[in-house]
């Protein structure tokens, strides 16, 4: 008759862990001292996730038998997963020195060290293991692994192809492979692999997660979010799929729909701050300034030094008007990535200086710097000498304002004037210590020089009456929302009485087709080289109807009248109203919906035929 713990060992490779336990235990009664039954029931202990009772009982196991490299090993492994992990590794090494072929306490080794993240150590212990045993896949998988984290892409891809050489359906060596060739931007044949991961073991729910976040970053947003769905199918309660899910439904600018599942992040992981922050920008784009303050200060709670909520609550307080807080709180923007460098003078703070000089330098783009040259005439009158720098192409169209303004013109990446203090052109409203209803302006604060305007004294062509510019599309961005289709003009360009005048420096070949087919479109881009040319000709025409574009800020800076056609999240300088303190001649027409132009262009040819 066979032993109690004979009965108990058979019950245990069946995997009868319930009749495992009571012969273990019979067998402990029978015999305190039986070091096979202790390790034994240990293995089990640690099986059944009672890693603590393992490593007591295993450890009893070897104190009996210290001598014995399986009770090493084992005791290492429950210790691992205790997180104790310098004295698993301890163990492991015990093991090795009792057995210094023994492929599994290599293995086992490796994995541990790749926990501590001692990667090359990992390495060493895998090559070892595989010395031994080479036809392992498992072992080639986490040698890939560890390999990838060093950054040697090309050993880590040969190990996962190995993997899958000696194993095909392992799903963990195509999850794995995947990541290595997303690493180094062979997207494609990621997203293969993922895709062949979840075909091997349909529930992993790492290799879904892993897919929609590649399919988001390549711009495959609808994918992504099913990817991220049959993740979260799978496992509900994981934050990181939820946040990717919001994302990849904002990305579509589904933010209604991306709000349920950013709040679930949160609710998960309180402290998960850019899942505050992303919710915030999602409550931003729907219009809900005070919801989006609230999940920005959230994220600020979590993280006080996150620049980027520091710069979309600010951008928040600023579109409602809330100069005070929202001004001091946008120079956060300065220590965002890819930020232009203030240089080593000292930041001017508004103050006086009589005697010393003033550098205010352009930082973003060329409507920037054509709206927020407004305030250099207020700058100037606190400094004795004041030195402008701008864009290269706006030089032309400043030179006259500068001349007035008794200010010095430079282009930016010329030699500097000597200066003693900066500060940049869009904090000047900060320096100068400015509220909302201080920016109002009285009209047009910029001219066209005159050698401009004698280039555009001819015929701009066309018979109609009225004679509008018009621009639709502004410079590609990734998501951009300044953007329309061509068709969707149709309405204005229906308009009996209106000649139009094409000021986009840059049409598409389908578009410039479609504009010389119309016979009151007119293109004169070839003459358009640069802003002086372009307020030249704006100054010949009834007006202009935009999208928010440079060209926007140029037909406002020149008091031409101006229909601006705006996203539903428009940028925070055009607030939440219809009105525009910055140019008194413009008037702003909103998406009434995301994506919504046609009801925007309506609105317009409304206008004009009613004007």
């Amino acid at each position: 008759m066979d032993s109690a713990f004979d009965q108990a060992y058979a019950a245990h490779r069946a995997g009868r862990l319930g009749d495992a336990e009571h012969g273990y235990r019979a067998a402990l009664d029978a015999n305190p001292a039986d070091a096979d039954a202790l390790h034994l029931f240990g293995v089990l202990r640690h099986q059944q996730g009672r890693h603590a009772e393992a490593a007591d009982l295993v450890g009893r196991a070897v104190a009996l038998r210290p001598d014995d490299p399986a009770f090493r090993l084992n005791l290492g492994n429950a210790l691992k997963a205790l997180g104790r992990l310098d004295e698993a590794i301890d163990r492991f090494r015990d093991a090795l020195t009792l057995a210094p072929e023994f492929p599994l306490a290599h293995y086992n080794l490796g994995n541990a060290y790749a926990v501590q993240e001692r990667h090359a150590d990992a390495v060493a212990a895998f090559e070892r293991a595989l010395r031994l045993t080479p036809g392992d896949a498992s072992i080639h998988n986490n040698l890939g692994n560890a390999l990838n984290a060093l950054g040697r892409h090309d050993d880590a891809l040969a190990a996962f192809r190995r993997a899958l050489e000696l194993r095909p359906g392992h799903a963990g060596a195509h999850n794995n492979l995947a990541m290595a060739l997303s690493a180094i931007g062979r997207t494609d044949e990621a997203i293969a692999h993922f895709r062949a991961a979840i075909a091997a073991e349909p529930r992993f729910v790492a290799a879904h997660f892993n897919l929609g976040n590649t399919l988001d970053a390549v711009g495959r947003h609808r994918e992504a979010t099913a990817a991220f769905e049959a993740a979260l199918a799978l496992h509900p309660a994981f934050p990181l799929a939820l946040f990717g899910l919001a994302n990849a439904l904002a990305a579509q600018d589904r933010h209604r729909d991306a709000l349920p599942y950013y709040e679930r992040t949160v609710g998960l992981d309180p402290a998960f701050t850019l899942a505050w922050l992303n919710l915030g920008t999602a409550h931003h784009a729907l219009g809900a300034h005070e919801m989006a303050l609230r999940a920005f200060d959230q994220a600020l709670r979590a993280a006080p030094d996150l620049t980027l909520a520091q710069l979309h609550r600010a951008v928040t307080l600023l579109t409602l008007r809330d100069f005070a807080r929202g001004l001091p709180a946008y120079e956060a923007r300065h220590a965002t990535p890819g930020a232009p460098a203030l240089g080593p003078l000292p930041r001017w703070q508004g103050e006086p200086i009589a005697s010393r000089t003033l550098l205010i330098r352009a930082e973003q783009g060329f409507g920037d710097t054509l709206q927020f040259v407004r305030f250099v005439p207020l700058a100037r009158e606190r400094c004795a000498r004041v030195v402008l720098e701008v864009q290269p192409e706006l030089v032309p169209l400043l030179a006259p304002a500068a001349a007035q303004w008794h200010v010095t013109l430079v282009a930016r990446g010329v030699a500097m004037p000597p200066a003693d203090v900066a500060c940049t052109l869009m904090s000047l409203p900060f320096a100068l210590g400015l509220h909302a209803d201080m920016i109002a302006g009285n009209g047009r604060y910029l001219s066209a020089p005159d050698a401009a305007r004698r280039r555009f004294r001819g015929s701009l062509g066309g018979h109609a009456k009225r004679k509008f510019g018009i621009v639709w599309t502004g410079r590609q961005q990734a998501r951009d929302n300044r953007s329309m289709p061509l068709a969707t003009l149709d309405p204005l360009f229906a308009l009996p009485d209106v000649d139009w005048i094409v000021l986009q420096p840059d049409v598409a070949g389908e578009e410039r087709a479609q504009l010389d087919a119309h016979p009151r479109i007119h293109r004169v881009d070839g003459r358009l080289t640069d802003f002086a040319e372009t307020a030249a000709l704006i100054e010949r025409l009834d007006g202009v109807v935009a999208i928010d574009t440079a060209v926007a800020h140029l037909a406002g800076a020149l008091g031409k009248p101006l229909w601006l056609m705006l996203p539903f999240a428009a940028d925070w300088r055009w607030f939440t109203g219809d009105d525009c303190p910055w140019y008194p001649g413009a008037r702003l027409v909103r998406q009434s919906a995301v994506g919504r132009w046609d009801d925007v262009v309506r609105t317009i040819a409304d206008a004009l035929r009613a004007a």
